[in-house]
């Protein structure tokens, strides 16, 4: 589903900038007014279903913020649209939604305002946990964290903080307090670097110290951020920020050395890196492993008939569709040209291959509507059952079914 912009501005130049930047830039879609009227009108009739809303000061019926009152209700996500920051300091605090302001002087104050809501929306998923012996500051930073619609966990110290990030490993920013009985923020921060690397999860400390030297202590042993208490919520903001891009970037590095750029599936080097791990911890734990090859049949003619651009367009459907049916607890790749490989971590062998049969039945049955043209193909599959000292071995026994159910009229699955 598309995301949703509300745009509450008198300016027609302004809101037509936005919506122009917000289209181009993001590909949201974006629905305008100009007065309280009009926004109320819009709210009832989309239910108040919009990702974040810019709200301008200034509009005629609205002087003194009322606008932004109004839209609280509705629990959307606010910016701020204003000609002066003194507007602002009489409002940021009073309204729980309010993320952020944009004064608007200019082309750059629009660009802001997109890396905002780009911002928000990313936000979605994303999870932070505080950790505090602090009851109050959990609280209060708990709810300014909650208004970037980052999901919050909090604990009371070291220990509590390491059972929560045991139970969501996903978790990718630990704002920490320093002084804390039972594990101290730095204790907690060693511990944490033993298992999560700085491009993995980011720890923002924060502290009422004065003293110098625990910033760079707290660097040096693996924090990525040092705040002091006291930070407004546009500083903690900025910081965590700053953070979760810099995560990101990484992750995106990672994605273009492991993925496959046509397919976004996992590339040959990675499956045979993370693959041999994989089988090396299955052998040690005497886990079952199992390790499927797909290929698409007569890919070839596709190509010859069609062109590369429908090749291409082929290739993306296998991959949507071996989303569709597999999770992350598989590994997926792209090994090249028309075929892919999933392994199976400590499956039954009778569930895999009802899921594979599933799978070949799905592609038998899938159409690419493309104009015109409608464009049906077919897999084989070969699946080796048997473990062995590398991933490679267990591949060739894949393959060789793979060669039978080709041979045999393809369409069909081969085990071995």
């Amino acid at each position: 589903m598309s995301k949703r912009v509300l745009i509450i501005e008198d300016s027609k130049s302004v809101s037509s900038t936005l919506e122009a930047m917000i289209k181009d830039e993001l590909g949201f879609k974006t629905v305008i007014g100009s007065s309280v009227k009009q926004c109320a009108k819009l709210l009832l009739e989309y239910k108040g279903k919009f990702d974040i809303a810019l709200l301008d000061l200034g509009l005629p019926d609205s002087y003194n913020g009322e606008i932004v009152d109004f839209v609280t209700k509705f629990n959307i996500p606010i910016v701020i649209l204003t000609a002066t920051s003194l507007v602002e300091n009489e409002i940021k605090y009073r309204n729980k939604n309010i993320v952020d302001y944009v004064i608007k002087d200019g082309l750059y104050s629009f660009k802001y305002a997109i890396s905002v809501i780009r911002r928000i929306v990313n936000n979605d998923g994303i999870k932070l946990l505080i950790v505090d012996d602090s009851k109050s500051f959990l609280d209060n930073t708990k709810d300014l964290i909650e208004r970037y619609k980052i999901e919050v966990f909090t604990a009371t110290n070291g220990l509590e903080a390491l059972e929560i990030l045991e139970k969501n490993k996903d978790i990718k920013i630990i704002l920490t307090d320093y002084y804390m009985p039972f594990m101290n923020g730095l204790e907690l921060v060693r511990t944490v670097r033993k298992k999560y690397a700085k491009d993995e999860l980011s720890i923002i400390v924060t502290s009422v110290t004065k003293e110098r030297q625990t910033a760079s202590k707290f660097l040096k042993y693996g924090a990525n951020d040092f705040l002091y208490k006291g930070f407004t919520q546009e500083e903690l903001f900025v910081r965590i920020n700053a953070n979760i891009e810099l995560l990101e970037l990484f992750e995106e590095l990672k994605n273009r050395a492991n993925k496959d750029f046509l397919t976004k599936l996992y590339n040959r080097r990675y499956l045979f890196e993370e693959g041999n791990k994989i089988l090396k911890e299955a052998n040690e734990k005497k886990n079952r492993l199992f390790a499927a090859l797909i290929d698409i049949d007569k890919f070839k003619n596709i190509n010859d008939t069609y062109g590369h651009d429908i090749g291409d367009l082929t290739l993306k459907e296998v991959s949507k569709i071996l989303r569709k049916y597999f999770k992350k607890d598989e590994l997926i790749a792209r090994l090249g040209g028309e075929e892919f490989c999933i392994l199976f971590k400590n499956k039954d062998e009778d569930l895999v291959k009802q899921r594979l049969e599933l799978l070949r039945k799905e592609f038998a049955e899938n159409v690419i509507e493309l104009g015109d043209l409608k464009l049906k193909f077919t897999i084989s599959i070969g699946c080796s059952f048997k473990k062995a000292d590398a991933l490679d071995i267990m591949l060739q026994e894949a393959d060789k079914g793979l060669y039978e159910a080709k041979e045999t009229g393809r369409n069909r699955i081969r085990y071995r």
